[in-house]
């Protein structure tokens, strides 16, 4: 049976840095340091390298994806745990996901898992088959045992990358609705049935969780719970040509807890950021662009001050630590306004009905088509 430990806290973080003070205040540098200690030896990289190292490895596996569509992706999981990637079959999504942990972990890490989905259920007869099939999707024995690892003191400072591959709206929609529960303390956890509730398995804030979803199998939409709670990025129809993946040069020390420390999902650290950079006046002047505005007009639809709040936490995350800008390095409110509409389309594109195509183009983040999603591309 799989045991679950407490999640890393700051107690862990303490400690690890105990250990970092006597090392130095000795000159030594340990010979066999573990790599999730070895982290902290090397602060020389930031967030914009570790963009530029997955846009390489893109061109050297001959994958199409723009710069745009690599922060797009980079940015979504900073501020959510869980991203959907959506399109047909072949569009090139799980390769967005292999691509991150390829760039974050190197080849072939046991931190990575790829879990296929299994459309078979769509066939299946009667609510309990098909429950049975989707239900035993999340509760791989890969995946409990990654979530086992993370949770573990000793990963205080590696990153684990999950993707579901190949799945049905429906799946993504049981797991925010039915599996995912959120205890006293404020921990995510999986409800499994059977499992008293301190015995759930946790989800730890060091895994990041992308699905991807072949919208071409089967109707469905996504629930106003996924919409909320996870970053969605529709992709437009295209198939990707033939990967080759090459194994990337090691990773840079530090690169894992890099990622760690990046993310920003307390809503007051990230208003705290993002007026320290472009203050509060700016932001609340900002809008959509024109295009998306017009067609949220036509829509009849608005910005809430909840939508406002997540598309905030976004825009937050899109700057780096300094208070570069991911999508624009050179450019602070051109880069505001681009994130600022890649999170409005994510949000909302699947409520917009009837849109042209062009204009559809337009809200998948297209990056070769139309500004000001072009900008960074």
């Amino acid at each position: 049976m799989l045991h679950f430990p407490s999640p890393v806290g700051d107690d862990a973080v303490g400690m690890a840095g105990e250990g970092q003070r006597k090392a130095f205040q000795y000159g030594l540098r340990p010979p066999l340091l573990r790599l999730s200690n070895r982290d902290n030896w090397d602060a020389s990289w930031g967030e914009q390298e570790l963009i530029q190292r997955m846009a390489a490895l893109a061109r050297t596996a001959g994958l199409p994806f723009s710069r745009t569509l690599i922060v797009a992706y980079y940015v979504s999981l900073k501020t959510n745990p869980f991203v959907v990637l959506t399109g047909i079959e072949g569009a090139g999504k799980t390769e967005l996901a292999t691509l991150f942990a390829e760039t974050l972990l190197g080849h072939g890490s046991p931190q990575y898992a790829l879990i296929n989905g299994d459309s078979s259920w769509l066939g299946a007869t009667g609510d309990q088959r098909s429950f049975r099939s989707l239900f035993d999707h999340f509760t791989s024995l890969r995946f409990l045992e990654l979530l086992q690892e993370a949770a573990d003191p000793g990963s205080a400072g590696k990153v684990f990358v999950v993707c579901f591959d190949g799945m049905h709206p429906a799946e993504v929609n049981y797991y925010f609705t039915t599996l995912l529960s959120v205890d006293e303390e404020g921990r995510t956890r999986l409800r499994l049935p059977g499992v008293s509730e301190d015995e759930r398995p946790i989800v730890p804030a060091n895994v990041s969780i992308t699905a991807t979803v072949n919208t071409a199998e089967g109707v469905g939409v996504l629930s106003a719970d996924v919409l909320r709670r996870a970053g969605v990025i529709a992709f437009r129809a295209r198939r990707s040509t033939q990967v080759f993946w090459h194994p990337p040069t090691p990773a840079p020390v530090g690169l894992q807890r890099l990622w760690l420390r990046a993310g920003r999902r307390d809503a007051a650290a990230a208003r705290e950021h993002l007026f320290q950079i472009i203050g509060s006046t700016q932001w609340n002047r900002m809008g959509c662009s024109e295009p998306l505005a017009v067609a949220l007009r036509r829509a009849g639809m608005g910005l809430t001050p909840r939508l406002r709040q997540d598309v905030m936490l976004y825009v937050a995350n899109s700057f780096d630590a300094e208070g570069r800008g991911l999508f624009d390095p050179d450019d602070v409110l051109r880069n505001t306004q681009i994130a600022f509409d890649h999170q409005v389309a994510q949000r909302l594109i699947w409520r917009l009905r009837d849109v042209p195509d062009l204009m559809l183009t337009y809200l998948m983040s297209d990056p070769d088509r139309l500004p000001p999603l072009a900008w960074a591309g």
